[in-house]
């Protein structure tokens, strides 16, 4: 049988919206500052564009 309260105590509430939201926002812009690094580097042929870590 399920023991509620040992299920209950285990309860970890996932993020409100608004968080949720915003880690999203931060991955994308990551992101597209990525995109944008690698067409440089394309464009460019790679010279003077390494990519910083």
């Amino acid at each position: 049988m399920i023991d509620f309260k040992e299920e209950i105590q285990k309860y970890k509430p996932v993020l409100e919206t608004d968080d949720v939201e915003a880690a999203v926002h931060s991955d994308e812009i990551k992101d597209i500052m990525d995109l944008l690094q690698y067409i440089i580097r394309k464009i460019s042929g790679g010279k003077g564009t390494e990519h910083a870590l």
